[in-house]
């Protein structure tokens, strides 16, 4: 079953994992197995991953609505005044 925050693409997936094997090995000196691996991810993407994805939005629709004024100050210049 798949949730919300499981990451799909299989190639971003394994290098989440493998970079988070490295850092706890290179960090702490201990091994991390896949499945510890795996389970930081998705603690990290259920909790994270949400507020990344609102933010995202947020600041996307602060550029469209930024456009938006361009495009009206630009509207009005071409106005022909009566």
């Amino acid at each position: 079953m798949l949730r919300k925050w499981d990451i799909t693409d299989e190639q971003t997936h394994k290098q989440c994992v493998d970079e988070i094997i490295a850092r706890v090995d290179e960090q702490e000196g201990s091994e991390l197995g896949v499945i510890a691996a795996q389970e930081v991810i998705d603690i990290v993407a259920k909790y994270i991953g949400p507020q990344a994805y609102n933010t995202a939005l947020k600041d996307t629709k602060k550029i469209l609505e930024d456009k938006l004024a361009d495009i009206e100050v630009d509207m009005y210049v071409l106005r022909i005044s009566q």
